[in-house]
């Protein structure tokens, strides 16, 4: 294991992963923040339409495709740490821009769609590298319990952020979360600088036609693992249609429930709460029940919190905000146990020297969905209310997990304590 990061105990809490966890967080939450606050100026400051908003999300979707697919083998080729504070600061420059866009008058729905393209890109590229230097910060006996630590997180920032979003643009201004944006990155790329990263550089000469031929080793490799690949497909179809509920779950919630962007935002805490609080089942679930039981239930059970969100009424504050922030907490729980065993599948299976540019090739696929979703969702906003669009959006949920089953090597999976490691 001459290419693992070798820490002196098994002990997950360590410097490095303390470090790497924390700076995570305000990593993806200001991801979040971003993605949760752009449709909201769009419609509020901008009076875009539904159909802008999918726009928007189109772009975001396109901007992972395009990042990942093109510059993808870059996180398995240069030193990650670094990899990771770059696309940080990176994206902290974006939103800068959108700020004094904003103070300037000349913000626009365009600027929107290229900011969106850009910070989508930027963290698809951030995640991989993130992905490929997990396993070598935590011990093979912690995955799976590091790995429900970072999910968690995320799940409660997917959802979470949305309370902080609501709040800053009710009170303040977008000017004000876009800076607050802004600096979450700026913090996070300083710290992420701070991790020990001990596996040695890879060699400095990458040729052209090593580039090239890197881009498709990544495909190669998902495409011929019996497990990982009907894994992907089944994450990809669920993306397709929860990035349709996305799109048009505010725009539904703000024209449809009458709810403000505080309420949605409150929402979005009680949602990211719940989330979070899911961590503390998510290493006993993957314990005692074999992966193909676990995956179906994750990837099809979510349709509820589409069920939910059909169910909001004009005038009932209380009841709405309880609403959408149960079906969105619900949610995030069954992503979050769902990441947790994905991510752990992968970082099991997977060599560890080719991680970053296998996750980038998952994620042109499951990432790269998103833009589809996002253009459906606009296209059937054009001739439905966006109720029928979530009820759509739902059914195609449910069928999300007929990977799985369809699948003879995932069905075969013990226990994720028992599946051999090899990852060399």
């Amino acid at each position: 294991m001459t290419d693992q990061i070798t820490h002196s105990s098994t002990k997950l809490w360590n410097r490095d992963f303390s470090t790497l966890w924390w700076s995570e967080a305000l990593s993806f939450f200001g991801s979040q923040l971003t993605l949760f606050a752009i449709p909201i100026v769009a419609l509020q400051i901008l009076d875009s339409s539904a159909s802008d908003v999918a726009r928007i999300n189109t772009a975001a979707g396109l901007g992972t495709v395009v990042f990942l697919g093109l510059l993808g083998p870059w996180t398995d080729k240069v030193r990650r740490t670094r990899f990771m504070s770059l696309m940080s600061a990176l994206r902290a420059l974006v939103l800068g821009a959108v700020a004094v866009l904003f103070l300037t008058g000349n913000l626009s729905l365009l600027a929107l769609v290229i900011a969106a393209f850009l910070v989508s890109g930027l963290t698809g590229l951030y995640d991989s590298a993130f992905a490929a230097l997990l396993p070598s910060i935590a011990h093979r006996s912690k995955l799976t319990t590091a790995n429900t630590w970072v999910a968690g997180i995320r799940s409660a920032g997917d959802i979470g952020a949305g309370a902080t979003a609501g709040i800053l643009l009710q009170l303040l201004s977008p000017v004000a979360l876009f800076i607050s944006d802004a600096v979450t990155y700026l913090v996070s790329a300083l710290a992420i600088g701070r991790i020990r990263e001990e596996r040695p550089a890879p060699p400095e000469t990458f040729t052209f036609r090593d580039y090239f031929t890197s881009l498709g080793s990544g495909f190669k490799l998902l495409l011929s693992d019996r497990v990982m690949w009907p894994v992907t497909l089944s994450i990809a179809h669920f993306n397709l249609f929860t990035t349709a509920i996305q799109s048009v779950y505010v725009t539904h919630a703000l024209r449809t429930g009458y709810m403000t962007p505080a309420e949605i935002g409150i929402a979005g805490a009680v949602g990211g709460i719940i989330g979070l609080l899911s961590m503390m089942i998510a290493p006993w679930v993957w314990d005692r029940f074999r992966p193909v039981g676990t995956l179906m239930a994750t990837f099809m059970l979510p349709a509820l919190a589409g069920l939910g969100m059909l169910l909001l009424t004009p005038g009932q504050i209380i009841a709405n905000v309880l609403l959408l922030g149960l079906s969105l907490g619900f949610w995030a729980s069954c992503v979050m146990v769902n990441i947790t065993g994905t991510e752990t599948l992968k970082q099991l299976l997977v060599p560890h020297h080719a991680i970053g540019r296998f996750s980038s090739a998952s994620r042109v696929l499951t990432w790269g969905i998103d833009p589809v979703g996002a253009a459906l969702a606009g296209v059937l906003a054009l001739f439905l209310p966006t109720g029928g669009v979530l009820a759509i959006a739902t059914l195609g949920v449910v069928v999300s997990g007929c990977w799985i089953v369809a699948s003879t090597a995932v069905r075969e999976l013990p226990l994720l304590s028992k599946i051999e490691h090899r990852a060399e």
